[in-house]
């Protein structure tokens, strides 16, 4: 059942159905209400990822191994690392200066050899250096993570983690200049972003500045927004604007005003350098109730975008790839509403580089489309439209119909818990993983020996 379908059931049992784009709309945002209060409460079956983070070992200037660091003469914040990978791991993490003890927060890794610092670097530039560290002291969790449920080192068979909370780890101090095998993971902080200042300005180049393919389709309503990446994180996003299409030619959209969040590299400057900080676009089809759905990035200097492609295939900078690009329509990365970042440290700190496997509970996206369906199971569709109509009713003022929806998602709420949050018992032989079995038949067809 996707969102047409569960709208047109709510409109069924209260006999109404106008044809207004904001009812329609308004329906649709209790309806994301009650979808992410219902995901959330509790840790259903359906709502579980696994997924690998990279614990990474500190990296340390080595004039002998040739492990360096060149910072560009123009641009102090501009990294080109020698001897070693940049990775997406390092996004967040701190560069220091072990000279005079400095230090600075990478904001984005470009490319595996290049990367950008928080600050203006303090040492000497234009030539390679050997005197900093990177060290790894916290983690990032998945952006879709609600819950880690559980955390695996399947190295050496090591099992499970213990997790604390940073109360506990303050009463036991696990200092982290101890390093070797993590044993323990430390809740650390969630993060949000401040989002974009300015809300972007759309207009229509015609005649456009080039002509592709995939054109955008005429007499349709676009909608814009941007959002700003730095140290692995998405900002919320800027206020969305839309256009409208012309209805014959070709045509491009322009969106302009969009943030410069460059640095000065003097007081004196008039212009900005390059920071890292890129702002990235996303797109959605309003005519046809389309997904939001990335189509380019800016770079962090240039305050303007032009859309020309209905399906984005060239080459842009995203994350640590300065040339990725969508080879297929359903490589298209879709919007996904950022929330804080959480983070965690680990005990041991990290000797070496290493994957932890975890288990989390994941926010789903926000049904925005006419044909996004709910993660839920088929057969409990129904219980995000009593839901709804619950909520609706109680503004309408009638409680007993009200009352009579919230029963019914009552009696479906108790049958999905029975079966997405325990399982049945069944009959079980007892026995001790490590019990010596020789002489056993545990499994299989009963036989004599």
């Amino acid at each position: 059942m996707n969102v047409t379908e569960i709208r047109q059931r709510v409109f069924d049992q209260m006999d109404y159905f106008p044809d207004l784009q904001q009812y329609r709309d308004s329906v649709v945002r209790r309806l994301n209400d009650r979808y992410q209060e219902l995901c959330d409460s509790a840790h259903w079956l359906f709502l579980q990822k696994e997924r690998t983070i990279t614990l990474r070992q500190a990296i340390t200037g080595d004039e002998t191994t040739g492990v360096g660091i060149t910072v560009s003469a123009t641009n102090p914040r501009l990294v080109t690392v020698s001897g070693f990978t940049a990775t997406l791991e390092m996004e967040g993490q701190t560069l220091t200066h072990t000279t005079d003890g400095g230090k600075f927060t990478i904001v984005r890794v470009l490319s595996s050899t290049t990367l950008y610092l928080s600050d203006a670097w303090i040492g000497t530039t234009g030539s390679i250096q050997y005197v900093f560290t990177i060290t790894f002291q916290r983690f990032a969790l998945p952006e879709d993570c609600i819950e880690v449920l559980g955390y695996m080192d399947r190295n050496d068979d090591r099992g499970k983690l213990n997790f604390i909370g940073r109360s506990r780890e303050e009463y036991v101090y696990l200092d982290i200049d101890n390093s070797g095998e993590p044993s323990t993971v430390i809740e650390d902080e969630h993060i949000i972003d401040d989002p974009p200042v300015n809300k972007p300005l759309a207009s229509i180049l015609q005649p456009p500045s080039s002509i592709n393919v995939t054109r955008l389709k005429n007499s349709t309503e676009y909608e814009y927004k941007y959002t700003v990446y730095r140290e692995g994180r998405e900002s919320p996003p800027s206020v969305a604007v839309s256009i409208e299409a012309p209805t014959t030619g070709n045509f491009n959209i322009q969106l302009d005003d969009l943030d410069d969040t460059g640095f000065y590299v003097t007081a004196a400057a008039t212009s900005t350098s390059d920071s890292g900080m890129d702002k990235i676009i996303y797109r959605r089809d309003v005519t046809n109730n389309g997904k939001w759905q990335l189509v380019g990035t800016v770079s962090s200097t240039v305050t303007f975008f032009i859309d020309d492609e209905l399906h984005p295939t060239t080459a842009f900078s995203y994350q640590n790839n300065t040339a990725f690009r969508f080879s297929s329509s359903t490589d298209i990365l879709r919007w996904t509403d950022p929330g804080p970042r959480q983070y965690v440290r680990f005990w041991y700190t990290p000797s070496e580089d290493r994957n932890i496997h975890i288990r989390y509970h994941y926010r789903p996206k926000d049904l925005v489309a006419d044909n996004d369906a709910p993660v839920l199971p088929r057969q409990y569709h129904m219980l995000l439209v009593y839901m709804v109509l619950q909520d609706m009713f109680l503004q309408m003022q009638d409680t007993v119909q009200s009352q009579l929806f919230e029963r019914r998602a009552e009696q479906v709420k108790i049958q999905m818990r029975r079966r997405y949050l325990a399982r049945d018992d069944e009959r079980k032989k007892k026995g001790r993983w490590d019990k010596h079995r020789r002489f056993t038949n545990t499994y299989g067809t009963p036989t004599i020996s």
